[in-house]
Parts: C-alpha cells; structure tokens; sequence
C-alpha cells in the first residue's frame, strides 16, 4: 500500500467517525431546540387557556394559537401542580392516520370538581423540517469530506512527486555506467536530505564496486598463471617412466586437484561477471541450434552409456540474450542431465514458443530439491562435480527474466525453463 493511500484512508476513518458522532449530536441538538420551541408554544397556549378559563366547555377542541385543546378529564388528583411535556401519535379521523403531536399535561381545580387538561401541537412539520436538515447536513458534510480527500490526494502527490523522481532515479541507477546519482532540485528539506544520503551512497557503492571488478580480474589473471605452471610441472612429473607407484599417484591427485582449482576459479569468477551484469551484449538466439551442437559434442558419451535421447523443437523459437551466457544456459542444462543420468536411461529435450523442458532418468535426490540450484549443492555421487552449475543457470535465468522449475515424477528429474511471452520470430 502507497504512503500516501495509507494516509488517506487514516483520514478518511478519522473524518467518518467525527463526522458520524457530529451528525448524531446536530440531530439531538436541533431536537432538543425544536422540543424547547414546541414546549414555548404549549407554554403560551397555556397562558391562553388560563385567560378564557371562565367557560371550560366551550374551549374544549378550540385552537389556542398553533396548539390545540383536548377533552378536558375529571380527575381525583386536585392537588397536583406538575407540568407535564412528551411526545405522543394520535390518529387523525380524516386520513386514518397516526400523527406525532407534543403534548403538555396539567391538572386545574374548581370548587366542585378537578380536570385534566391537555394541549396538544402537531410535530409533523416541525420533523420533516428536522429530517430535510438532517439530510442536508449530511450530504453537506459527506461533500466536504469528499471535497478535503481530493485536497489531500492531489496534495500528497504534489508532495511526494520528488520523492518518487528520487525513487525513479535510484531505480535506474547502473552500475556499469559509472554515471553517479544526480538527483532534481526539491524544496523539501527532508527530501533534500534524503537525496544527499543516497547521492554520497551511490558514489561509495560505484567506488566498492570499481575496486572488487578490479580485484576479481587481477585475481583472476593472477590465480590462473600459477595453476597453470603447476599443472604443466604436474604433467612433467608424470611423465618420468622411473617414479614408484605411491608417489606417481600422489603427484596424479596433486595434478587432478590443481586441476579442480583452476576450474573452480574460472566457475566463481564468471558467477561473479554474471552477477556484477558484465555481459552487456543482447542478440537474438536460436535454443535449437545451440542444443543441437551441444548434442552433437557429447553424442559418444550419450552412445557409449545407452542414454535414449528423444528431442522435439518448436520451430523458429527464439531468445534474446548474451550469446556467451546462452551457450553456457544450455551446455550446463545438458551437461547435468547426463551426468545425472543412468545407464540406459532416458534424456528428454522439449521446446515450444512456451519453454524448455529437459528431463533425465535417475533415482529421487538424496537432499532438499529446494538447493537444487544453491551454490556447492551436488549429489553425494558427484564426488567429482564443482557443484555451480545449476547456480550459474539460475543466475542467467535471473539476469535475463526466465522462470526456472525443478520437479521429480515418473522417475524423471525435470527442469523447466519457461521463456518470455514473443518469443517466435
């Protein structure tokens, strides 16, 4: 959720509730007036009624102002003086119909007898009058609020439109480019400062970068040169017709590990290109073609071990990556396949405009399938294996926005490859 959603849904739960609890409170207020108004009404009918009190019969029904007269009522209580309001229906004859009316209840004495007397005023245009107020307020404060939440909105984009130029630039940021953060003017102290930290950031994070892109090839260049010089004398050494058993297969296991050394080197140094994004170059290639060669290279050793190849190719399927990086995608795929394989196994290759699908024969992993693709995970059968190929797959499938899938069914490990949509030429 975006800051500044979060910040108008904050408002807007904020504005709902004070604004329910304003319009409860507008409603009982302007009831309260409206009941002070009727009962000043009833009041006043009251003091009417008193002055034409002479001939109580006659007044009976008649209208004192807005307000009107009730039957009076004998009643037994001659001594009580409360003055009584409330609010009552009574059916209207001529509708068929309860209407409200506020009443007021008081009792009057004579020298004979005592009454009750009830005036009443109608209270239904008075609450309809409460009830259009009441909706015009609501729909007032409902406007107002809507009116404040695009405020808010467009305020908050007009805010945090640098922020997100700031965030647009970091995103672009590339290291290869060596071009430094530059960021837009803002007035804005806090995203001022924020910019001055990335800025002073990036320049440390490209100065880092530029000393271990260094490293690594100096490393490189000076690991490979002593390997290869032990390797050289390694093969001398076993050239010599009189040494003794014992220490021709110690020099042969000093000669296989510097071997192992030299490859292991080259492996974590082009981890590290890849990683670091120094295969800049994008052509279009063709999977069949490239798996087709790699086939043809490893053909005697599929024969020699009885592996059934079987192979289908969408036509004109097509990929757009680093040539290099291709090759070693798919050399890497294959080569893990027959490796893993048994003898007179099964070696499945499919491609459609959808992906890859490469599949050998062999019994189920001895460890998680989720390291499949992890750096140094190998089988406890491939004494021999670096364990990096299928971590040098995955960082390709990365760098280049491929999907790829394990499975174990059928007694088959699959590895699926799913390519970008558009890939047929």
């Amino acid at each position: 959720m975006k800051l500044a959603t979060k910040s108008s849904l904050n408002f807007l739960s904020v504005a709902l509730f004070t604004f329910l609890f304003g319009i409860i409170a507008f409603y009982y207020t302007l009831r309260i007036q409206v009941d002070k108004f009727v009962n000043n009404e009833l009041n006043k009918a009251k003091n009417a009624f008193f002055e034409q009190s002479d001939n109580l019969s006659s007044l009976e029904g008649t209208y004192l102002g807005a307000c009107q007269l009730m039957p009076l009522k004998p009643t037994t209580n001659a001594y009580d003086t409360t003055v009584r309001f409330q609010d009552t229906l009574i059916l209207d004859p001529q509708i068929k119909k309860f209407l409200p009316y506020r009443q007021m209840t008081f009792v009057i004495s004579t020298k004979l007898s005592a009454f009750e007397v009830r005036i009443i005023r109608p209270l239904e245009e008075t609450d309809r009058l409460i009830i259009n107020l009441f909706l015009f307020m609501t729909l007032l404060v409902f406007l107002l609020i809507l009116a404040l939440l695009m405020i808010n909105q467009y305020s908050s984009h007009q805010l945090w439109k640098d922020f997100y130029a700031s965030l647009d630039k970091i995103n672009k940021f590339d290291l290869d480019t060596h071009a430094g953060l530059e960021f837009p003017p803002t007035e804005i102290k806090e995203f001022e400062d924020l910019n001055t930290v990335f800025t002073l950031m990036s320049k440390r994070i490209t100065s880092d970068y530029s000393r271990m892109k260094e490293y690594t090839e100096n490393a490189s260049h000076e690991i490979q040169t002593p390997l290869a010089i032990i390797n050289a004398k390694m093969e001398l050494l076993l050239q010599c017709k009189d040494l003794p058993e014992k220490q021709y297969q110690i020099i042969a296991d000093a000669s296989e590990a510097a071997e192992r050394l030299a490859r292991l080197n080259k492996t974590l140094i082009l981890l590290t290109r890849i990683e670091n994004r120094q295969f800049p170059e994008i052509e279009t290639i063709y999977p069949q073609k490239i798996i087709e060669y790699q086939l043809e290279n490893y053909e005697e050793i599929i024969q020699s071990r009885g592996i059934r190849l079987k192979t289908h190719f969408e036509p004109n399927i097509s990929l757009q990556m680093n040539p290099l990086l291709s090759d070693i995608l798919f050399l890497n795929l294959i080569k893990n396949a027959i490796r893993h394989n048994i003898r007179n196994g099964l070696l499945l290759i499919n491609i459609d405009a959808k992906g890859m699908e490469i599949a050998n024969s062999g019994a189920p992993l001895d460890v998680n399938p989720e390291l499949l693709f992890s750096r140094f995970y190998k089988s406890t059968k491939s004494s021999k294996s670096l364990g990096l190929g299928l971590a040098i797959v995955k960082k390709i499938t990365e760098l280049f926005q491929l999907k790829i899938d394990y499975a174990y069914k059928e007694n088959l490990h699959t590895i699926y490859l799913q390519f970008p949509l558009k890939t047929k030429s």
